[in-house]
């Protein structure tokens, strides 16, 4: 008989240890950080200890993320208020790229929006290469990552545009009118390939409605 045969039989057998306690209470193991061996009574204490430290961990796990997503829908809630508020286009974006850095933390953001064709920059419809209206066009959701889309790095004021190293691209869209919100940052975390864009998404939808408000 193996140990995998004693560890079968006991599982066909949980009375074993309740009708021949005295045994239990003589078994020794080893201590799991290594040194002396402990009874089965106190490996099971350690046990108990580190599953409640566990449970507590994730415990203040999700409070601390029911305590970010509380931040970030009040941060939803301001915006869509002043966007609100905002008499038109012009006052839109400018109320997007305040919140954009100073409640999102996000030092660049640029609005790009266009119509048809013969629509010129005195119509209000900010310029953007045919190879970017194309690529915002085949987004069917935020872009997040290490790549600037053609010529929206030279959309950022300066040379900071030269400092950035991961972008974001949230596609905008109303009835008469397709854009993009491009955002920017110098490190290189702050939008990753792998992170969710939920929130992103969301941010797109907000600022879409808004500039369809003021639509003529």
């Amino acid at each position: 008989m193996d140990a995998d045969d004693v560890a079968a039989w006991l599982r066909v057998n949980p009375d074993f240890f309740v009708e021949h306690a005295d045994v239990f209470a003589k078994l020794k193991v080893p201590h799991p950080e290594g040194g002396h061996a402990i009874s089965m009574v106190e490996r099971q204490l350690i046990s108990l200890r580190e599953r409640s430290t566990q449970l507590e961990n994730r415990i203040e796990q999700l409070i601390g993320y029911g305590q970010k997503s509380d931040v970030l829908a009040d941060k939803m809630h301001r915006l869509t208020l002043a966007l609100l508020r905002a008499p038109d286009r012009a006052t839109t974006i400018a109320v997007v790229n305040e919140s954009i850095r100073s409640d999102f933390d996000i030092p660049h953001s640029v609005v790009r929006w266009w119509g048809d064709a013969e629509q010129s920059d005195e119509d209000g419809f900010a310029p953007a290469s045919a190879e970017f209206r194309a690529y915002v066009s085949s987004l069917d959701r935020p872009y997040v990552g290490p790549a600037a889309a053609y010529e929206s790095r030279s959309w950022i004021d300066g040379d900071a545009g030269e400092q950035c190293q991961s972008f974001a691209y949230l596609p905008l869209s109303t009835q008469s009118v397709q854009g993009a919100l491009c955002l920017a940052s110098p490190d290189a975390a702050r939008f990753t390939p792998d992170m969710a864009v939920d929130v992103l998404f969301r941010l797109s939808n907000i600022v879409s409605v808004a500039l369809a408000r003021n639509e003529p």
